[in-house]
């Protein structure tokens, strides 16, 4: 018998260990707004608003120019307003807007904006410095900062006159560096 209540007590404490476990595993977004954002079907970013925004850009390349640059963003706290009078605009670091997508109403499934990879880069190779996608709609107005595109990089050359070589005036290049600005707009 007492072996029998033993069983039941550490059985019971293990399901509750279990369930206590799962249930503080997931981790809880109600009540804030968050996003996806997909290059074809593939997720490159996921971000809450609570978390930091990170200064990687996005990875737009040549070599995924015939993709859609897909996001979703839902914006938890007004469900009612969730996807009305969408907007992405593209700006620069000093906050001049490149490039601005307008997006229907979302309805149902429908809530990707979607936006040619192939424009970004045309775009990009037009700019002079870093770039930033900014999500704005009906109760966010003031526009959000869901991303970063590189520019166009900036490349300096470090040149040295070199003294032992034969011909004399001769320029050797020491090092190229490369830039990109993430300064946050």
């Amino acid at each position: 018998m007492k072996n029998l209540f033993f069983k039941k007590a550490a059985l019971k404490a293990g399901l509750f260990t279990a369930i206590c476990l799962t249930a503080f595993m997931v981790q809880a977004n109600a009540g804030l707004d968050y996003y996806e954002i997909y290059i074809g079907k593939k997720l490159v970013l996921k971000r809450a608003l609570n978390q930091p925004l990170s200064i990687n850009n996005l990875p737009v390349s040549q070599a995924n120019s015939n993709e859609q640059l897909v996001i979703y963003y839902y914006q938890c706290n007004a469900p009612e307003r969730l996807a009305s009078n969408r907007v992405i605009t593209l700006k620069d670091a000093s906050g001049n807007k490149i490039k601005e997508w307008k997006f229907a109403n979302a309805k149902g499934a429908d809530k990707g904006m979607a936006i040619p990879v192939k424009e970004l880069l045309q775009l990009q190779k037009a700019g002079n410095n870093s770039l930033a996608l900014f999500y704005s709609a009906e109760g966010r107005e003031q526009g959000e900062k869901i991303a970063m595109v590189a520019g166009k990089s900036k490349t300096v050359g470090f040149w040295k006159e070199n003294k032992n070589d034969s011909r004399t005036g001769s320029l050797v290049l020491l090092a190229f560096a490369r830039w990109r600005f993430a300064n946050a707009v």
